[in-house]
């Protein structure tokens, strides 16, 4: 059976999954009632829901595809996301949201309009990133890593996800230089053609699919007011571009 025609799970039955494969030993699942989707969602991109980074996208985040957002804290990368991902949830779709360091803040992302009844939230266990930078810690952040990616494929797999979050930001570069690079091409073969959208987040580029695209964030300036400069990579159209997201749009 093909990705786009995989049928969609319940929350009930991701969990289950979870369980079965053994991955809620370090994840646990927050959130409430996943519903699949509405069908007459336009199923192209979606949106960041920032309008001139939306214009450089021409349109957002492309559907089927594996693409990232990359830049250093506060960089503004985690409030594009919890954008976007308010935009899909007000439009009838549900997300997903893999954080395998429990690093996100849904009080802060309320602001946002996240409608947290079409949200998945799978979480690890929570840690300081001195903890993370600590050699006694790499093996469990091994683990926590490998547990994430795998959670990650099985919400992908499950279908009926608009946009699919995978936070690597806080993994160090040594951890994922150990995960094999077929692990990004698993993940795109699996919603390629789909209607799904999945975004890694990263300190730095971790990978993409041909179709996807890359979002490089550095501080920045603006012609009209200081902000966060979004370096936007295409490798299909091989295109570059530059646009400058205001702070209130890119807050930290």
């Amino acid at each position: 059976m093909s990705p786009a025609a995989a049928p969609s799970l319940s929350r009930e039955d991701l969990e289950s999954l979870l369980r079965l494969r053994k991955l809620d030993h370090t994840l646990a699942i927050s959130g409430l009632e996943i519903e699949p989707s509405s069908h007459d969602v336009i199923r192209t991109m979606v949106p960041t829901g920032i309008p001139d980074l939306d214009a450089r996208l021409r349109g957002g985040i492309p559907r089927g595809q594996l693409s990232e957002l990359a830049g250093p804290r506060s960089s503004g990368r985690m409030a594009m996301v919890v954008s976007a991902m308010a935009g899909a949830t007000a439009r009838g779709e549900a997300v997903a949201l893999v954080d395998p360091l429990d690093m996100f803040d849904p009080v802060s992302a309320a602001a946002s309009g996240i409608d947290f009844s079409r949200m998945l939230w799978v979480r690890g266990e929570a840690t300081s990133s001195s903890r993370v930078s600590l050699s006694c810690e790499y093996g469990t952040l091994q683990k926590s890593l490998d547990r994430a990616v795998k959670a990650a494929n099985l919400i992908l797999q499950a279908g009926g996800f608009g946009l699919v979050v995978l936070d690597l930001a806080e993994i160090g570069t040594q951890a994922l230089s150990r995960l094999p690079f077929t692990t990004w091409l698993r993940l795109h073969r699996v919603i390629e053609g789909s209607d799904t959208a999945c975004v890694l987040i990263g300190s730095a580029p971790i990978a993409r699919s041909a179709g996807g695209v890359t979002i490089q964030l550095a501080s920045g300036s603006g012609p009209q007011a200081p902000g966060i400069t979004a370096h936007v990579i295409q490798t299909r159209t091989m295109e570059t571009r530059d646009v400058c997201v205001p702070l209130s749009a890119a807050a930290c």
